[in-house]
């Protein structure tokens, strides 16, 4: 019986130790954390209910509306805040263009960068949304018209959607300045496009 035992307790500590030799230490590596350049989710934004519109007012973030009077606005739903346009809260006959811009971004020391957003339609009525990048945009209204836009390819909603929608990941690889800007350009009016659109989760990361 004590053989039975001893050969029990060999087996066992064999078959541990050969266990524990096939676990490397790369096994146990913490995955390399990916440096968010730029990263919004607008739970600073103040937000509105009802008819009541409360402006996005984010430090560095720039909201200017080139036409009309309105701009983007905060908005929550189910505990999660995001931004908001829709030309049909807009008085007949004025025309709506709305702009909001980011902080600059610094890309010009890393490479790989990847842009995403979230983006949900209600009451589907026309494509309103653009999405811009910009190297020598100055941050101020005035300079909308003045600086160099390229228009991006996102993944956008063109019907109603009752969840967000995920832009997928766009390469801004090529923008290596310090002055990296997006834009979120909506165009609209009460007479043609009014479709809801509201953006979430901006973020540029490095694709390490």
């Amino acid at each position: 019986m004590k053989n039975v035992f001893i050969k029990t307790v060999l087996f066992v500590t064999l078959s541990f130790g050969l266990f524990t030799s096939c676990v490397e230490e790369d096994d146990f590596d913490i995955p390399e954390i990916k440096e968010a350049f730029l990263f919004e989710n607008f739970t600073s934004s103040k937000t509105g209910s009802g008819a009541t519109e409360v402006p996005i007012a984010i430090k560095d973030w720039g909201n200017f509306n080139v036409k009309g009077s309105r701009k983007w606005i905060g908005k929550t739903f189910d505990g999660n805040n995001f931004a908001e346009f829709s030309s049909f809260y807009t008085d007949a006959g004025v025309n709506d263009e709305v702009w909001l811009t980011s902080p600059a971004i610094d890309l010009s020391k890393t490479s790989s960068e990847l842009l995403s957003f979230d983006t949900k339609a209600r009451f589907y009525k026309g494509a309103a949304l653009k999405v811009l990048i910009s190297e020598n945009y100055d941050g101020t209204q005035a300079g909308l018209a003045t600086a160099t836009w390229t228009e991006l390819n996102p993944t956008l909603p063109t019907v109603q959607t009752d969840n967000f929608l995920s832009s997928g990941n766009i390469d801004v690889s090529m923008y290596n300045s310090t002055n990296v800007r997006i834009a979120f350009k909506y165009v609209g009016s009460k007479a043609t496009v009014t479709t809801t659109f509201q953006i979430d989760n901006i973020k540029i990361i490095e694709n390490l």
